[in-house]
């Protein structure tokens, strides 16, 4: 029967370390990518919520309410809300209690706003601690401002 020797010991052990000293810092950034990425898909939510709205504004000409309780009567001549509410409660429900708010007219989620805002680098198209969110109710666009 033939036991390992101290020096196959320290090889593994040393092995281990290296691998766990490259396998870290990859594994460092996955909060930060999992806030931008909820706050990305749940602005493609919203950004769907919206039309949805607008076609149903075009096929039944006035006469219904929008899945997150908005009737005709509420929206503009161009077929949007005026207001996403706030913090964006009339489109989304509970959004307060995930992480999005509204200063303004600025819209900030849990990637965006806040103490707990991504520190990511700054890359177009992806939300971190300088940027917000803005809707244009004449167009219907909840689009992110890269600052």
């Amino acid at each position: 029967m033939r036991a390992f020797t101290l020096l196959e010991m320290i090889m593994v052990i040393v092995i281990m370390g290296i691998l766990t000293a490259v396998a870290v810092p990859k594994f460092g950034g996955l909060r930060e990518n999992a806030k931008i990425s909820a706050e990305l898909a749940t602005a493609s939510a919203v950004q769907a919520a919206l039309d949805d709205c607008h076609g149903q504004w075009i096929v039944n000409e006035g006469n219904f309410t929008c899945g997150f309780d908005i009737s005709a009567d509420e929206l503009n001549s161009f077929g949007y809300p005026d207001t996403l509410g706030n913090p964006l409660d009339r489109i989304l429900r509970n959004a307060g209690k995930i992480g999005w708010k509204k200063v303004d007219d600025k819209y900030y989620g849990p990637a965006s706003g806040g103490d707990v805002a991504a520190k990511s680098p700054d890359i177009a198209g992806k939300p971190d601690g300088n940027d917000y969110w803005e809707y244009n109710p004449s167009t219907g666009i909840f689009e992110l401002i890269d600052n």
